[in-house]
């Protein structure tokens, strides 16, 4: 039983996709910690910079498992979308660690931007869902789009 499951094809057509989403998330992370500007407004406010980070951990989640235990549905909750909801794996998160077992608890700069993803949104509702309908929270104080607090 163990060999057919080793050799058992996964069905996961959006891999490609998903990475290019990954791939560009992290791009515009580095982007905008590399970026000048940033850092010379940072300096000029008196914020201390926040020292580059060393990879990225992405985690995956197999969403069917969690959604069994769903009990409240909201719009934003991927599990009760129903036929749109989704089948494979799906990206849990994105995050910047440390080789030391630390990371970032807030990346340094600039507010979360929603505009700056826009045209990836559809994307991400159905790669990267959230799977709960609480709001997150945000390294500025309040709450916002489940993806704030997981991008730079």
């Amino acid at each position: 039983m163990m060999h057919s499951l080793l050799t058992t094809p996964v069905k996961f057509a959006p891999r490609l996709l998903i990475f290019a989403l990954v791939l560009w998330i992290g791009l515009l992370c580095v982007a905008e910690a590399n970026a000048g500007d940033v850092q010379g407004e940072l300096l000029l406010r008196g914020v201390t910079d926040q020292r580059e980070f060393d990879y990225f951990k992405l985690a995956l989640q197999w969403p069917g498992t969690y959604c069994r235990k769903t009990s409240k549905c909201c719009s934003q909750n991927g599990c009760c979308r129903g036929s749109n909801g989704p089948t494979g794996f799906t990206i849990h998160g994105l995050w910047a660690d440390y080789n030391d077992g630390t990371w970032p608890s807030c990346c340094s700069g600039k507010k979360f931007d929603a505009r700056q993803i826009s045209t990836l949104r559809d994307a991400l509702y159905k790669y990267w869902p959230t799977l709960s309908c609480s709001k997150s929270k945000n390294c500025h104080g309040g709450k916002g789009l489940f993806w704030e607090h997981e991008v730079c």
